[in-house]
């Protein structure tokens, strides 16, 4: 149900050419649109008056497109006039930049994957990461607040604010779009927001939707982990007294055996489908949810993806992603919740609860949308609930970790001592006890581990009087995988494959051990070493040209931990055709040529021979350039030539096809 009524971009501009308030309401906020599109200006222009933002906080950008740009074109079209704009109200005084609906949503050649822009824009000054990811992210930024679910322990809610307030806060910003397939969508997102605060936050049920069963009876560990995020979220929101359905079958809602809807829905998690979206919601006014897949949000305005088809239904916020973003990049449902039930905009509550940015992520909605202005008890403010905290929580076996038991009121005279066990004593060490003194309720004890070969999740426990306390602890193998952005190769081209680590390589650097299940097509070198202090290198495979598809495997080795990737070998010359059929005497015609890969650098030169050269004639040969894989020549039977059979032999990285035909 949208809810959206109907309106004209007449009356949209008449309220955006009007005054504004004379004290604006949320300078806090730039607003960034699309200066080359009317629509764009428009829900630009009806946000601010909407939520007044002063008018000299209206971003022009002139992007050469809508949807994907380069990296380049993010540089030139958006980060630059950005920051002018930024830097003319003020770089500090910003806390959310907008962007309005047609605005460029994801980056494409932002290694190493397809990225979002709202993700880059959110450190336009490179504060937190000065550069793309080389292999993906390795370290959290500053505001994130983590949430360790199965341990029932969730930092502290801080605003935005409070913390760029902070001493060496990195200057980031809280990045959302109002958006979606319609311009009455984008401007929509507003209007449902202001009215749900208008009533004290959205009416209706949580819907949660787990994967792999009862979270409880998992470790909170891997994909595990997203269950028991969605898990912990259902939790914590029926605490506060909202009612929640919780479905732990594999299928989503809307697909039996789950339940086949949602009816009155205000808040949503729950996983997994790719690029799908079950029309199972009736969306209230102010409700907010999201679905954890890999292409949640791959074109927020239209395609199957979740995120677009939500907002079509009338959702007021969401976020997905653009691209592979990982389980662990995606926005964490319990934090959020428990953010967003304690007095948290939006803004604060999403951004606090990614981890990464310049990566993958979108938040779609007003960040300004308060749901519970005042919170709602029991957490305004959050109550001291019993928890065991580990930091870290996941690590190279090796390392080591700190515990902290936490209970809910002071421990009496003569303290709370609690007994300590490991599910896996050999991988994860503990003490036999600890701890919390008299007057206090937490206590630390610290955690060895071992190196081990394989990612091993360890549930930890402690236990006293009643109260048992669990999270899981995980340990990595320092090798962590092997990845490349192409899986296939031809024409003996090589490939450049990236060993990654889990870790910072150690003292003296780590020399990864590496061999190929046929070295006679694709080579790779004995070893690789990613220097000290790194998390991985990039080595070349040789590879050979082949006549019939083969499969290569190339394996990584160091310390006992394995890890594999396979190549695929492609006849270089995918498909070969004519222009016209049937070939006529007298006339043009043409052989296009396909290539199974992208043509390397310097481009791929297609040998040409007929078997007749006075009847066709064909140039010898024809240069694909660089990164394409098609091309044509030209040719003309000679006239009265009607009846002939010619053969023409086409050639290219020691693949040969025939293209016979007749002439008529």
């Amino acid at each position: 149900m949208t809810r959206l009524g109907t309106w004209s971009f007449a009356f949209v501009f008449a309220i955006a050419s009007g005054p504004l308030a004379a004290a604006a309401a949320h300078p806090e906020v730039l607003v960034v649109y699309n200066a080359t599109s009317a629509d764009s200006v428009a829900v630009a222009r009806y946000y601010a008056a909407k939520r007044q933002i002063p008018s000299t906080n209206l971003c022009a950008i002139s992007p050469p497109a809508t949807d994907i740009i380069s990296l380049p074109a993010y540089t030139d079209s958006v980060k630059a006039p950005v920051q002018a704009c930024l830097n003319a109200v003020g770089a500090n005084s910003i806390l959310y930049i907008v962007f309005s609906y047609l605005t460029p949503y994801a980056l494409s050649g932002a290694p190493p994957y397809t990225a979002a822009v709202d993700s880059y824009v959110a450190d336009i000054w490179d504060a937190y990461q000065p550069r793309p990811w080389t292999y993906g992210p390795t370290h959290v930024h500053g505001y994130y607040g983590d949430s360790q679910n199965q341990g029932n322990v969730y930092a502290s809610f801080q605003p935005l604010a409070a913390y760029r307030a902070s001493p060496n806060a990195a200057l980031i910003y809280s990045v959302w779009r109002l958006d979606g397939a319609t311009a009455a969508v984008a401007t929509g997102l507003v209007d449902l927001a202001m009215e749900a605060e208008g009533q004290g936050g959205p009416s209706g049920q949580g819907c949660f939707d787990l994967q792999y069963g009862p979270a409880a009876s998992q470790p909170d560990w891997g994909v595990n982990s997203g269950d028991w995020d969605i898990h912990a979220a259902a939790v914590l929101l029926g605490q506060a007294g909202i009612p929640v359905t919780e479905d732990d079958h594999s299928q989503e809602f809307g697909t039996a055996p789950a339940p086949l809807s949602c009816p009155d829905t205000a808040f949503y998690t729950g996983w997994y489908s790719y690029n799908n979206y079950n029309n199972a919601f009736t969306w209230q006014p102010g409700a907010i949810g999201w679905h954890l897949d890999s292409a949640s949000a791959l074109n927020p305005r239209g395609g199957a993806n979740w995120s677009a088809n939500a907002l079509l239904s009338g959702i007021t916020v969401t976020t997905g992603s653009v691209a592979e973003p990982f389980l662990q990049g995606l926005v964490r449902p319990a934090g959020t919740f428990r953010n967003l039930l304690a007095g948290a905009a939006v803004g604060d509550a999403f951004l606090r609860n990614t981890r990464w940015l310049k990566w993958d992520i979108l938040y779609i909605g007003d960040p300004l949308y308060r749901p519970f202005a005042g919170g709602r008890p029991p957490f305004n403010p959050p109550p001291v609930a019993k928890g065991l905290w580990l930091s870290p929580a996941e690590l190279v076996g090796g390392a080591t970790a700190t515990g902290t038991v936490i209970v809910s009121s002071p421990a009496p005279p003569g303290g709370f001592v609690f007994s300590l066990s490991s599910a896996d004593p050999g991988t994860v060490s503990l003490p036999p006890t600890v701890k919390i003194p008299a007057g206090r309720n937490y206590a630390s004890f610290g955690i060895t581990t071992s190196p081990v070969a394989q990612a091993v999740p360890v549930v930890v426990t402690a236990t006293a009087s009643g109260v048992t306390l669990s999270n899981t602890l995980g340990a990595d193998p320092l090798l962590g995988q092997l990845w490349s952005a192409s899986a296939n190769s031809s024409a003996g081209v090589p490939v450049a494959v990236t060993v990654i680590l889990n870790g910072p390589a150690p003292a003296g650097g780590a020399r990864i051990a590496l061999s190929s299940s046929n070295p006679l097509l694709a080579a790779a070198p004995p070893s690789v070493t990613v220097p000290a202090g790194a998390y991985g290198t990039t080595f070349a495979v040789s590879t050979q040209p082949v006549g019939t598809q083969a499969q290569v495997t190339i394996t990584a080795t160091y310390a006992g931990a394995a890890q594999q990737w396979s190549l695929a070998l492609l006849p270089a010359i995918s498909q070969v055709g004519l222009g016209n059929t049937p070939v006529r005497a007298g006339q043009g015609n043409g052989v296009s040529v396909l290539l199974a890969t992208p043509a390397p650098p310097g481009g791929a030169t297609v040998h040409f021979a007929s078997s007749n050269p006075g009847v066709v004639a064909v140039p010898a040969t024809l240069v694909i350039p660089q990164g394409s894989t098609y091309g044509a020549v030209q040719f003309t039977p000679a006239a009265g030539s009607t009846g002939k059979s010619i053969q023409l032999a086409i050639w290219y990285g020691g693949d040969v096809q025939m293209l016979s035909f007749g002439i008529e």
